[in-house]
C-alpha cells in the first residue's frame, strides 16, 4: 500500500471539499446581494477563494505588486467582452431556447435599442420556436417596452409579427397578468401605431390581426 499516494488523494479530496462549500457560500451570497448580472454573480464566486487583509497586513511590504485583485474574474471579464463583441457582429447567432434567449438578452443587449434590433433580428417565426415552454419572468414587459420605444413604420410586419409569436408562448396569459400599468401603456402605445400604420396601407387583414393581439394582450386601443 502506497501511503504516500494515499496521503496525496486525502488532501486532494479535502481541497475540493472546501473548494466546493466555500463557492457554495459565496453563490448565496451573490443571491443574497441580488446582483444585477451573471458576470457579477460569477466574479463572487470566482473570488470566494480571497480573503480580507488581517490588521497587521501591510501592502508597502509587497514589492512590484502588480497582480489584479482576481485574475479570474479579469480573464472572465476580458472573455465577456469578446463574446459581447461577437454576437453583435454574428447576425446569425440565434439562441436555441428561451433560456438562452434571456441570458443573452441580459448579457449583452442591454439598452432598449440593442433589443428591439435584436428582436427584429430573430424575427416572429424563431421567437415562436424559442419561447415554445415559456417566457421568463419580466421579460415580456422588457420586450414591449422595447418595441414601443424604437417603433418603426418600416418593421411594422416584423413587429406584429413579434408581438404574435410570443402569444403562443406557455402561460402567455400569466406573463400579461404580470405587466405592469406602464407595461401594458407601452403595449398600447405599439398597437396603436401599427393600426396607424396599417390604416394609412388600407391593410383590414393586419387590422384584424391587430384586434386579436389587443385581446390576447388585455388592452384597449
Amino acid at each position: 500500500m502506497d501511503f504516500g499516494k494515499l496521503e496525496k488523494e486525502l488532501h486532494a479530496a479535502i481541497t475540493a471539499e472546501e473548494r466546493y462549500w466555500r463557492e457554495n457560500d459565496a453563490k448565496f451570497r451573490a443571491v443574497n446581494q441580488k446582483v444585477e448580472t451573471y458576470e457579477e454573480f460569477r466574479d463572487i464566486v470566482l473570488a470566494s477563494h480571497l480573503k480580507p487583509l488581517e490588521k497587521g497586513d501591510r501592502m508597502d511590504a509587497i514589492k512590484n505588486f502588480e497582480q489584479p485583485w482576481n485574475i479570474h474574474a479579469s480573464k472572465v471579464k476580458d472573455q465577456s467582452r469578446t463574446e459581447s463583441t461577437e454576437i453583435k457582429q454574428n447576425t446569425k447567432s440565434i439562441p436555441k431556447d428561451g433560456q438562452e434567449f434571456f441570458r443573452d438578452w441580459k448579457r449583452y443587449y442591454k439598452t432598449t435599442e440593442d433589443q428591439y434590433k435584436f428582436l427584429i433580428q430573430i424575427g416572429g417565426e424563431q421567437l415562436k420556436k424559442i419561447f415554445r415552454a415559456e417566457i421568463s419572468y419580466g421579460l415580456l414587459g422588457d420586450i414591449i417596452k422595447a418595441l414601443q420605444e424604437h417603433f418603426c413604420d418600416s418593421d411594422s410586419l416584423q413587429v406584429i409579427e413579434v408581438l404574435e409569436s410570443l402569444t403562443h408562448a406557455n402561460r402567455f396569459s400569466l406573463s400579461v397578468q404580470f405587466l405592469s400599468s406602464k407595461e401594458k401603456s407601452h403595449c398600447v402605445d405599439v398597437l396603436k401605431n401599427l393600426k396607424t400604420y396599417f390604416s394609412d396601407q388600407g391593410s383590414t387583414d393586419m387590422i384584424d390581426r391587430l384586434l386579436n393581439l389587443e385581446k390576447l394582450y388585455e388592452v384597449k386601443i
